[in-house]
């Protein structure tokens, strides 16, 4: 951590911070830096992987909600293929396979 942050809140705060200077041309921009921080280092108080946290769940859940989440309504690339139990409640090679489709 440094100032409060982690190190990945902090080059967040940094690249948002460059891309408002360059887009404007403006050396007041770079004090958009500070209330940023400010409340970056509020949300590191609160957890400090907060940061962390995030991105995770983007790497996770981002790439599902462009691709097929709104047809399955899960994570998945195809129907869940279930093997039905027989007469014994047994699973195995003689049962037949079940095609489970989200509702």
């Amino acid at each position: 951590m440094r100032w409060g942050v982690t190190y990945s809140a902090l080059l967040a705060n940094m690249t948002f911070t460059m891309e408002v200077f360059l887009v404007t041309r403006n050396l007041l921009a770079l004090l958009s830096c500070l209330p940023i921080h400010g409340i970056c280092a509020l949300l590191c108080a609160r957890d400090p992987r907060f940061f962390d946290l995030a991105m995770l769940w983007g790497r996770m859940r981002l790439p599902a909600l462009v691709g097929n989440l709104g047809y399955w309504r899960a994570s998945s690339y195809s129907p869940l293929a279930v093997s039905r139990a027989d007469a014994l409640g047994r699973r195995g090679r003689g049962s037949r396979e079940l095609l489970i489709w989200a509702q």
